[in-house]
């Protein structure tokens, strides 16, 4: 028996790292569990969607696996229709599915990538949590799950303009949706998973001073689990980062 037996979960960018992870850990908690990511990864990374799934079902879980880009509606709406249509409910959306662009100032960073970079981190959580609400509004329970960032709140954590901003973005989106659907009973919550040994940071050389410093993306895993766990009466409008609680995250902590 596990803490989320019978939950169906929606992880994003959950191709590798820290989406990859937080898929595994909901499934070992016995949810049903649904991922997605882009079709096609940024040149260099590795990992895979599938590889994600087969991990699941080799360690006996249930998974489906469906190919998303967060900044489309039409894809984001259909993957919400997929899950419904398998399992009945949605209890839980984390979004994960993100992009990071480090030590660059705002003269470095053209019009383009700064649109794409807030299409991702800002305009992906508003679409994927749009479509999760009236599932979650209709059971009366729910809970979403943003990721944020120290460099939100910080500028000396060297986050720069442009991740900076979208972060803070997703701070303030995060309180404010809390607030709306609190008399729903859904609970609405960020997630500061601090630096982390994954394949998108060990691509950005600025992070690789900091590098031993870094975690695993699976020691985020009881976090994400006891957020997952959470609806509005309970712990609702908050930031849990790892740098205030550490990894080990429960009742009463």
């Amino acid at each position: 028996m596990g803490q989320m037996d019978g939950m169906v979960a929606i992880v994003t960018g959950a191709s590798r790292g820290l989406g990859r992870a937080i898929a595994k850990a909901y499934a070992e908690e016995g949810a049903s569990v649904v991922i997605s990511a882009r079709s096609q990864s940024p040149t260099g990374l590795t990992g895979t969607l599938e590889e994600t799934a087969n991990d699941i079902r080799t360690a006996g879980g249930d998974v489906l696996a469906v190919d998303c880009d967060v900044t489309d509606e039409a894809q984001v709406n259909d993957m919400v229709q997929q899950a419904v249509d398998r399992y009945g409910r949605i209890d839980v959306l984390f979004n994960n599915a993100g992009a990071m662009v480090l030590g660059e100032t705002i003269l470095d960073i053209d019009a383009p990538r700064w649109e794409q970079l807030m299409r991702v981190n800002v305009n992906g959580p508003y679409l994927c949590s749009r479509a999760v609400l009236p599932t979650m509004i209709e059971q009366r329970r729910g809970s979403i799950i943003n990721i944020g960032s120290r460099m939100a709140t910080d500028p000396n954590q060297g986050g720069g303009v442009l991740y900076s901003a979208s972060k803070a973005a997703v701070h303030m989106f995060s309180y404010c949706l809390a607030d709306e659907v609190r008399d729903h009973n859904i609970a609405v919550n960020i997630l500061s998973p601090g630096g982390l040994r994954s394949e998108g940071s060990a691509a950005i050389p600025w992070t690789q001073r900091d590098w031993h410093e870094r975690v695993d993306p699976s020691a985020i895993g009881p976090l994400a689990v006891y957020l997952a766990l959470q609806d509005a009466s309970t712990f609702t409008g908050q930031l849990a980062s790892r740098f205030d609680f550490g990894t080990t995250w429960g009742p009463g902590v």
